[in-house]
């Protein structure tokens, strides 16, 4: 695999740009902050949390597991959602095939393609709204199949697949002996008997994150559950210690006892999104989205990029994924909807 392979990502979009107050609808962090318990968790931070390596990671796990009802050696910990992906493609080797659909999170592609991946996607198509047909998916799996990659909810439309079809992908995979990794960083935005983590395959992987709707995002903190056996004992292998801190492993424990924040997180982003959608679709083709995701993938005839730019809003240009170009952006949902629908009328500059 040559280096130019690998698809430019990883923009910070608050930089080279003109000055001015600009609204940011680009990067997905939680626009709602992070819990109280986790605020006043991090006001009782002493020297040894910072002197001292971490140590408190089975703590974390038991949370989880408790949380999830699973067993604490089926929880993996790492920097967030990617930081565990990173991990599982440490698996891959030159001349894996990744499969999955495009538009989807570019930087796991990147990861894994730098692993030597191969990858192969099936299209997601303007015409059809954008929307995930998993019978196209599952035409494409065969022998040579190493991962199946489906980001649920996907980034960019905030499409959720059901269980259901989850599960059919899982099957699959495993009579064509491929795995398969669910990635649900945007997870907490849909129902929680909607994860993969409550099936029963060996063959299925599911990464999460604290970054999104627990507000933890300049933390770095996420996990991934593995029920498989053989796959737990890969995953030891190519795992490393101390891979996130005491400060993140205090504050991911407090978010999970912070139930209230989460439902009024969702609940606030359910009315601004439908709030802003129901504006925009005046003038843009909005994709195929879910109404409790809060991102959503909006184009126009031209650069949508430059005209959002121009009213002082940031979002995520289209060719930052494969498949679209800037005629697409990704929105996510500010904390202040009103900001963002009047400078959408104000007159371009």
């Amino acid at each position: 695999m040559a280096i130019k392979d690998v698809k430019n990502m990883g923009k910070d979009y608050g930089k080279d740009l003109p000055k001015g107050d600009y609204l940011d609808c680009a990067l997905a962090h939680n626009p709602f902050g992070c819990p109280t318990l986790v605020i006043e968790e991090l006001k009782k931070l002493s020297f040894h949390d910072i002197h001292l390596y971490p140590n408190n990671d089975e703590k974390l796990k038991e949370a989880l597991a408790e949380f999830w009802n699973v067993k604490n050696d089926q929880i993996f910990l790492g920097t967030g959602s990617m930081g565990c992906l990173q991990k599982i493609n440490k698996l891959l080797t030159p001349g894996s095939v990744v499969l999955g659909y495009s538009p989807q999170f570019l930087p796991y592609i990147n990861d894994a393609r730098l692993n030597g991946a191969v990858y192969h996607y099936v299209p997601l198509l303007r015409e059809e709204d954008f929307t995930i047909d998993v019978s196209r998916i599952i035409a494409q799996i065969d022998e040579r199949t190493t991962f199946i990659y489906v980001d649920n909810p996907n980034n960019p439309t905030g499409q959720i697949f059901k269980l259901k079809e989850i599960e059919e992908l899982a099957e699959e995979a495993g009579r064509k002996g491929a795995i398969l990794i669910v990635d649900e960083a945007f997870g907490e935005f849909m129902e929680k008997r909607n994860s993969a983590i409550n099936l029963e395959y060996p063959n299925v992987v599911i990464t999460r994150s604290f970054s999104k709707g627990f507000g933890l995002a300049g933390l770095r903190i996420g996990y991934c559950v593995v029920k498989g056996k053989e796959m737990k004992e890969l995953l030891f292998k190519v795992d490393f210690p101390f891979s996130i801190t005491n400060i993140s492993i205090r504050a991911a424990l407090k978010a999970l006892e912070d139930t209230e924040f989460l439902k009024k997180t969702i609940k606030k982003t359910k009315k601004s999104k439908e709030k802003t959608i129901k504006e925009l679709r005046r003038r843009f083709h909005i994709a195929k989205t879910h109404k409790t995701t809060p991102i959503f993938l909006c184009g126009g005839q031209k650069d949508t990029y430059d005209y959002f730019l121009q009213k002082g809003i940031l979002t995520v240009p289209g060719s930052e994924f494969m498949n679209l170009d800037d005629s697409y952006v990704r929105i996510r949902v500010p904390k202040d909807v009103d900001e963002l629908l009047t400078r959408i009328n104000l007159p371009s500059p």
